[in-house]
């Protein structure tokens, strides 16, 4: 059985900052500034840059930056080919496409109201939990 590579050298490795070669990151550095409004792809059509600037405004008070402008402008896209299959009174757009409408909408922060996204109450306290004290009762 062979053995494996050499070390790098000391000198090599501090070079390097810690992030090995090959990795997506190596060597370079992305500042994502928040607050960044998303940026709208060129390729979005018509209907979807109407939906776009519908949701710019829910999307940004979500915490969406400019990282995020392709999924919003998947969702845009998607959002308007639904709508339009509900306005053509045909068949309706399949399960599948609605499905997915609606993991985009949660990932951008935007799928309804805040109480079932998440915690339903801000009690820091453990009497809203009748459950809280199990296995942890005082002992005689």
């Amino acid at each position: 059985m062979q053995r494996g590579r050499k070390p790098d050298p000391p000198a090599v490795k501090a070079s390097r900052q810690g992030k090995l070669p090959g990795t997506a990151d190596f060597g370079r550095t992305e500042i994502i500034v928040p607050g960044s409004p998303p940026a709208m792809p060129d390729y979005l059509t018509p209907g979807a840059i109407e939906i776009w600037q519908e949701n710019l405004g829910r999307v940004m008070s979500a915490g969406i930056v400019e990282l995020d402008s392709d999924l919003f402008a998947r969702y845009c896209s998607l959002e308007e080919l639904v709508r339009r299959a509900f306005k053509a009174g045909g068949e309706p757009p399949p399960m599948a496409s609605l499905t997915v409408l609606r993991q985009y909408a949660e990932l951008l922060g935007i799928a309804g109201r805040k109480s079932r996204v998440g915690k339903v109450t801000d009690d820091p306290t453990k009497t809203g939990n009748p459950f809280a004290r199990n296995g942890n009762r005082p002992r005689p």
